[in-house]
């Protein structure tokens, strides 16, 4: 999938890339981080861990992408203390040279995390990288529909690109996937709201909720595992 990337500010002072041919982006014009955070971590990990204290997590994510919401759950696990197994699935890794024109590193210095986010996306694909005592990163450059699992998984970050652009990964057959990887009580989380997900959400077997979704969108889903 080579398509050209327009690079542009968003509304928080983040960086994204708009995919022109797609006519998408990767993350919200109206705020990258603002967005990764409200959708993934607080109404995703957050939410989780509300109701399951103490317990290890394991993510999926389906894309990789910029690397963000990795680096947004690793921040989030070592302020939570809470032990993070991460794996991401990505079949188009960005170029470390689109990274850098991203200035992450320089959007997350207040943090004053280590590593920093350029190291922590230098990280290298197909092997377990042990980033902190917290949190253990595994970079898969594969395709979700290729996917399989030795082991069950506690939340989904599901952000593929959206239905116009990807419809082919909206479908309820993945729903259906997400659904037989999550361990029970699994939670599945997206910026969409398009109702035949949420359909295909609840025939999988999930219990899906509608959601105020974050600034510029109006509903979100989450699903968990009954």
């Amino acid at each position: 999938m080579q398509h050209t990337k327009k690079h542009i500010q968003t509304a928080d002072g983040s960086w994204t890339y708009h995919i022109e041919g797609l006519k998408e982006t990767y993350h919200s014009r109206h705020g990258a981080v603002t967005e990764s955070q409200f959708v993934y971590i607080e109404a995703g990990l957050s939410f989780w861990t509300q109701n399951n204290p103490f317990s290890n997590c394991r993510i999926l994510e389906l894309g990789y992408g910029t690397g963000l919401m990795a680096y947004l759950s690793f921040i989030a696990a070592e302020i939570k203390k809470i032990e993070i197994n991460y794996t991401s699935l990505e079949a188009y890794p960005i170029s470390p040279e689109e990274l850098r024109l991203l200035e992450y590193q320089k959007y997350f210095d207040s943090k004053k995390k280590v590593p920093n986010f350029n190291d922590f996306s230098a990280l290298a694909w197909e092997q377990v990288n042990k980033v902190s005592p917290f949190f253990t990163l595994t970079k898969k450059k594969i395709r979700f529909e290729d996917f399989k699992a030795s082991s069950s998984f506690d939340i989904i970050y599901y952000d593929a690109f959206g239905a116009h652009a990807q419809p082919e990964l909206w479908e309820p057959q993945w729903m259906q996937k997400c659904y037989d990887l999550l361990a029970p009580n699994g939670v599945w989380v997206s910026y969409c709201a398009k109702g035949s997900v949420r359909r295909g959400l609840a025939t999988a077997g999930f219990k899906v909720a509608r959601l105020a979704g974050p600034p510029g969108k109006r509903e979100m889903l989450r699903g968990v595992k009954a």
